[in-house]
Parts: C-alpha cells; structure tokens; sequence
C-alpha cells in the first residue's frame, strides 16, 4: 500500500509541474505562435549581442529585439521563464553572454558577507544574489520529504522481522 502511495505522490507532482489547471481539468500547455515568435527573438537578440564588439548596432538591434519580446509578452500575457529574465539586466536591457572575441559582458564575484555579485559591465548595474547552503527548491523539498516518508515507513517494517 506504501509502495502505490508513493507512486501516486510522484505522479501528483508531475502533473503539477508539466501541466496547468483550468475548470477543473488538466491539459499540457500548447504553444503557440506567440510562443514562438517570443524564443525567436531571444535567441536573434543573443545572437547579435554574441557577435557585437561594443557600439556597432547590432547591440541596439539586439535592445530592440527584446525590448519587442517584452511587448509582446505584456499584450499576448504570456509568462517568460526565469532564465530569460535572469540573463537580461534590468538597466541597459542587454544580454549577458560571452561574446566571439572572448570578452564577458559580466563580472561575479563573492563577497566577505556571502553574497555573489554580478556587475554588468556595460552600465555598471549590480545584483546581489545571498548564498544560502541550506536552500532548497520546492521539488527539492517534496522529493526530500518524499524519500523521509519512505524511510519512516521501511523502519517499523524492518523491526517488525
């Protein structure tokens, strides 16, 4: 009876994290066009900030791509994964990644208070990010306490042979 419980737990869990509830029922999200053109325009704006070597234009068409991945976000109100946002700084809305000369467009470093810091380096904006050993992600708490109720329930098992 455990062993179904814990089936049934698992499964519960994914549903929630593959799918969406609307009226009761369950149903994978389907992208759609809007969805499309969104990760197309990220990836053109990388792409062009990957390539640029300071104030050529192609860093403002890559502003500008995302600056129109925003719009349509905000119209069509499609939520954006977090690892967009966090690869786009708040200020100058300029990607952060590696471009093909070999220069970053970040620096991170650590601090004495336990703190990352990422310093964008084309308008010095910085973002504090606290290190917490202890933290752990809800899925990472649910499979933790998961595991724990299945060790609770081996124990008495164990003891009763």
């Amino acid at each position: 009876m455990g062993l179904d419980k814990f089936e049934f737990v698992q499964e519960q869990i994914k549903e929630k994290v593959d799918c969406f509830v609307t009226d009761g029922k369950t149903r994978l999200p389907k992208p759609n066009e809007f969805h499309y053109r969104c990760n197309y325009l990220y990836r053109a704006a990388s792409l062009l900030c990957s390539q640029s070597s300071g104030n050529n234009g192609l860093e403002t068409l890559s502003k500008l791509y995302l600056r129109e991945m925003k719009e349509l976000c905000l119209v069509e109100m499609i939520r954006l994964e977090k690892d967009f946002g966090r690869t786009i700084c708040k200020h100058c809305k300029n990607i952060f990644v590696a471009r093909f000369d070999g220069t970053q467009s970040i620096t991170v470093r650590l601090n004495k208070k336990k703190q990352m810091i990422r310093t964008c380096l084309n308008c010095g904006a910085k973002k504090h990010f606290l290190r917490n050993t202890r933290y752990l992600s809800r899925n990472e708490r649910d499979q933790h306490q998961i595991e724990t109720e299945m060790q609770q329930q081996q124990v008495p098992a164990e003891a009763i042979h």
